[in-house]
């Protein structure tokens, strides 16, 4: 399936340090003792813009993490390892289940779960974790806002840097109720509200998401 996203034109893992850790089979289960590998890409925006990277997503809201998923694996290749052989590599998608607690771009279901899929995360192997530069992981019961690409069948990518920024450490605590309490002396949300009225919007082809509000009306 081919991401619908004008924020990364080329995606190229580094392979090199994939080649010299790929002859190692030892499972790690603590993602804290994993090396973290960086993949490159071009970008047709300003990553470091929030104006451009709001302006090209089709989502941006609060959202708390309520659940990680299994991870997927995509775009397998074959590459060769440090001893000469051969093996396959596949880019980690990580999958969750995010409360919304508030839009800001867009009109997702507010206060209900809905699963959305990030780039990155732990290899097939579980030696490593994938990801971009100034990118993060999401964490369970940490809240944070979220920059979204609506896929054609209707599900949501959160994908490249800065796709995901942590609105503070009690991010625990917020719910649909009491997020305007957060937004308030939340400096990231702020941010995002801020670019996303003074937002750069891309022409690009656009999908909705199937947990749009306003797709059912």
């Amino acid at each position: 399936m081919k991401h619908k996203s004008s924020i990364f034109l080329e995606v190229l893992l580094v392979l090199s340090v994939i080649t010299v850790l790929g002859a190692c089979s030892n499972k790690v289960t603590n993602q804290k003792n994993l090396k973290k590998v960086y993949v490159e890409g071009s970008f047709s925006i300003n990553v470091d813009s929030p104006r451009a990277t709001v302006g090209d997503a089709d989502y941006v809201f609060v959202g708390r993490v309520i659940q990680k998923d299994k991870t997927s694996y995509k775009d397998t290749v074959t590459v060769e390892t440090a001893n000469g052989g051969a093996k396959e590599v596949s880019t980690p998608y990580s999958n969750y289940k995010v409360s919304v607690l508030k839009n800001i771009k867009g009109n997702l279901k507010v206060d209900s779960s809905i699963p959305i899929q990030k780039f990155g995360g732990v290899n097939k192997d579980h030696t490593e974790i994938v990801l971009y530069e100034d990118d993060q992981l999401p964490e369970e019961n940490k809240t944070y806002v979220f920059l979204a690409y609506a896929q054609d069948d209707g599900s949501l990518l959160i994908s490249g840097p800065n796709s995901n920024k942590i609105i503070g450490d009690n991010s625990n605590e917020a719910t649909a109720k009491n997020i305007s309490l957060y937004a308030k002396k939340s400096d990231v949300i702020s941010d995002y509200q801020n670019a996303y009225e003074h937002q750069i919007e891309t022409k690009r082809d656009r999908s909705i998401s199937k947990y749009d509000t306003m797709k059912n009306d």
